[in-house]
């Protein structure tokens, strides 16, 4: 599962963790926590970043494209979220009882990025989750995470951009009740590819 990613500031206030218990086709599966994410965890975020582009975007991207990804890169990126921290923003990771971090998402204030409105007061600016740790109930749980903290604060409606041919992901917003909006091209690693909006308005609680 992914979204295009936006480099923003997050907030890295230390939480205590939330345990959370995952469900696969209604039984128990696997125990996470969700939790804010702390500096910490960059060079796990990275590998998650890197790993999930790999898995996710075999379809929209050239080989080349996706064997050129650096984990160090996205680790300096994702170092400069927290230079200069957005209380407004959340940033929150899924770890399993061993500590390996499988998932995250940030989302925050919107702010155009593309040609085209997203037409929300927020925006979920990246969610990336391990191909192992999907259909488990964990991505529902990072995104109920992060439509908790603009909910608080009196925003009505969050969006975010995905992959036009992302159809297993595209479910997924649908069932959350996001409801599909406008497209338009973007540059993803040097390849021009279609991404479409996402919009959830109210924001599921």
């Amino acid at each position: 599962m992914s979204i295009r990613i936006r480099d923003e500031t997050a907030h890295p206030r230390r939480r205590a963790a939330e345990p959370v218990r995952a469900r696969v086709q209604g039984r128990a599966a696997v125990s996470v926590r969700i939790r804010d994410a702390i500096l910490e965890d960059v060079p796990a975020v990275a590998r998650v970043h890197v790993q999930s582009w790999r898995e996710s975007y075999g379809d929209f991207l050239s080989s080349e494209a996706l064997a050129g990804l650096s984990v160090e890169e996205r680790a300096r990126m994702w170092t400069r979220t927290f230079d200069d921290p957005d209380p407004r923003a959340r940033f929150l990771v899924a770890e399993e009882p061993d500590g390996e971090i499988v998932g995250f998402v940030r989302g925050g204030p919107y702010g155009p990025l593309g040609a085209v409105s997203l037409g929300t007061d927020a925006e979920i600016y990246a969610i990336y989750l391990l191909r192992k740790a999907q259909r488990k109930g964990i991505g529902r749980q990072l995104m109920t995470g992060v439509f908790d903290h603009p909910s608080d604060q009196g925003i009505a409606s969050v969006g975010l951009w995905i992959l036009t041919g992302n159809l297993g992901a595209r479910r997924f917003y649908e069932a959350m009740g996001g409801r599909a909006g406008p497209e338009q091209p973007m540059n993803l690693s040097g390849e021009t590819v279609m991404e479409i909006a996402y919009r959830f308005e109210p924001i599921p609680r």
